[in-house]
């Protein structure tokens, strides 16, 4: 039941939130099954590579507050709102805001480095990544090293960032986690007439079915055709 005296409004898709919810547990598999069963390794790889596709092609084709173009801005609106951040009224958005934009952005892409650099690499011993044989020897080795340093000198501290943020902008009253549970944000009085509520919307399934089939044949065919 809902006793907030501001309207909740449907942000978040479930494939967003399953989306998300994903990463932590793939990323902590994956962690976990490094150097001990590198097929099961390899397994979740491929299904962390088709959820980060997925989330792009997402970005462009999928519900609207999920979309790149509700979220990205340029410069000046990202410096503008560190400010008001700073500030007393900290401005709410119902997407992500200008400073979660980019951290979306840089979160894709340090999770795409780590998935590229790993199809490159090598154990020296039973396993090579599927793209190994094209690349030189000495290639393959720097890409290995880059794989296992950056896990824990680059994704790590972004996670970890990330967490941080969290908790301040709950410590300021906006509580993120739960919106994407529950999918629904509350909408401040001062964006009541810009909110686009997806409650009555029927759920975009062709343009899913096509993002996933697109996702996972491109990495099936990564890592078996190459």
């Amino acid at each position: 039941m809902n006793t907030s005296p501001h309207p909740q409004v449907k942000v978040w898709d479930w494939s967003i939130r399953l989306f998300h919810w994903s990463l932590p547990v793939l990323l902590f598999l994956l962690w976990r099954s490094a150097g001990e069963d590198l097929d099961r390794h390899m397994q979740l790889a491929q299904i962390l590579l088709s959820l980060l596709l997925y989330r792009l092609i997402w970005g462009f084709i999928g519900t609207p507050y999920a979309r790149f173009g509700h979220f990205l801005y340029h410069p000046g609106r990202i410096a503008g709102y560190l400010g008001a951040a700073l500030g007393p009224s900290k401005p709410v958005y119902l997407s992500h805001n200008p400073l979660g934009g980019v951290m979306v952005l840089v979160l894709l892409g340090s999770l795409l480095l780590q998935g590229a650099t790993g199809l490159f690499a090598t154990d020296d011993i039973f396993y090579t990544g599927p793209l190994y044989d094209l690349v030189s020897g000495g290639t393959a080795e720097q890409m290995t090293r880059w794989h296992k340093s950056w896990f824990y000198q680059g994704l790590l501290v972004l996670v970890g960032l990330h967490v941080l943020a969290i908790a301040l902008y709950r410590l300021r009253g906006e509580g993120l986690v739960k919106a994407m549970i529950t999918g629904h944000k509350e909408v401040p009085e001062t964006r009541a007439a810009d909110a686009l509520d997806q409650a009555g919307e029927a759920f975009p399934w062709a343009r899913f079915v096509l993002a996933v089939t697109l996702s996972v044949a491109a990495v099936w065919s990564l890592f078996n055709l190459a």
